[in-house]
């Protein structure tokens, strides 16, 4: 049942989400182009920001779900240097592909939303990024408007169910500096739903 589901969330994914991913073109394209090094991109789902990166780059991409990954080596272009982990974030067995403290940037990019225990994910994250490495973060999260976020809270199960376990009312804002990450940028957008995007350091 759950890979029947999986099949056919990665089957509508990209035209469900073409509208909205439209608006986050630019702001995607802005926050990645140039970046250079060792990048780990988590929940690269259908390979949306592939054709943001540089080819010089060295990409990892984690994704839990393999009807997804396979959607996504479909869009690599030619000479794109980035390696396919299929794994979820937390899997212990990431730790045979990726070493602690060798990754320049991690990559977070409508993920935290969906990652069953974020805290853990985060921390994950800072053992994986050189000391000097940055967190890219583009997730949308709670409203700050009550009766909006009334609303998020009431649909959000249905939400989660339906959506495969993204949450529309987490506080990814506030996880992000609980988990020890300092902003370098930060921002609130609107694009239907209130989104954080940012880049981050760690705070020592």
């Amino acid at each position: 049942m759950a890979k029947t589901y999986q099949k056919l969330f990665a089957a509508f994914y990209d035209p469900f989400m073409n509208s909205f991913e439209r608006s986050l073109y630019k702001t995607r394209k802005e926050m990645l182009t140039g970046l250079n090094g060792e990048i780990i991109e988590v929940g690269a789902g259908t390979g949306v920001n592939f054709k943001f990166y540089d080819k010089q780059a060295h990409v990892m991409a984690i994704e839990p779900s393999l009807p997804m990954l396979k959607k996504a080596k479909n869009k690599l272009a030619s000479g794109s240097n980035i390696k396919f982990l299929n794994y979820g974030v937390c899997d212990p067995e990431l730790n045979q592909h990726i070493k602690e403290n060798s990754i320049d940037y991690v990559v977070s990019m409508l993920v935290l939303c969906t990652i069953p225990d974020p805290e853990k994910a985060l921390a994950q994250f800072k053992k994986w990024l050189k000391p000097d490495g940055k967190l890219i973060i583009l997730e949308h999260i709670h409203s700050v408007h009550p009766r909006n976020k009334k609303i998020q809270n009431i649909v959000n199960p249905v939400w989660r169910a339906f959506a495969d376990g993204c949450n529309l009312n987490r506080n990814t804002d506030q996880l992000i500096l609980e988990a020890g990450f300092k902003p370098l940028s930060e921002e609130y957008i609107k694009r239907s739903l209130r989104f954080v995007k940012g880049v981050y350091k760690m705070e020592y």
